[in-house]
């Protein structure tokens, strides 16, 4: 774990990096989308992982329109979407670590921030949870295997949840330390 937030810490203090990787995430969203727009051309329908509202007998349906290309393009949304979540756990990571750094300077350098920075990549373990799963109900279908299939929306709709709260923690750490750098920018001009 001690990696990760030095990965993130690293990202942190280098506004390129932080650029560079949130353009790798548009990229990945841009390929997720368009194998997922192949998948509806064969299917009828988007990537498991693409649709907001998706039930067991959702999953049965659209399997009936698996054909070996859309398993072969099932397989190739996988591959990106294995990367995808953890370039973004690892986004928001660096982004609070940003402004942690900027809002509580002597909080960051004691460094007991780093324990609870695991819980940032939590939506990250769940869509890799997703993922698995999905990956074993497409490729073993006919049967469709249910336990799998509700383990696989468990962690789908588990994903959404922490990713959000994820988010929302480092974009107002973020704020945080947008406004007190604002602040002493002031401060020191006015002084």
């Amino acid at each position: 774990m001690t990696t990760l937030a030095r990965l993130a810490d690293a990202l942190s203090r280098r506004w390129w990096a932080i650029a560079l990787l949130a353009a790798v995430i548009v990229w990945m969203v841009r390929q997720l989308a368009a194998v997922s727009a192949k998948l509806k051309v064969v299917t009828g329908y988007d990537a498991f992982d693409m649709q907001p509202r998706l039930g067991i007998d959702d999953m049965a349906a659209q399997l009936r329109h698996y054909t070996p290309e859309a398993v072969r393009l099932y397989s190739a949304f996988s591959s990106t979407d294995f990367l995808f979540p953890f370039a973004i756990a690892l986004f928001w990571a660096a982004l609070l670590t940003w402004g942690l750094r900027r809002a509580r300077p002597r909080l960051y350098a004691a460094g007991g921030w780093q324990r609870h920075l695991p819980w940032l990549f939590l939506g990250c373990a769940f869509d890799w949870i997703e993922n698995v799963a999905n990956a074993w109900v497409v490729g073993r279908y006919p049967p469709l295997h249910t336990g799998v299939a509700a383990l696989a929306l468990f962690a789908k709709y588990a994903k959404v949840a922490a990713a959000s709260a994820a988010a929302v923690l480092a974009l107002a750490f973020a704020l945080w330390g947008a406004a007190t750098s604002i602040a002493g920018f002031v401060r020191r001009r006015a002084g």
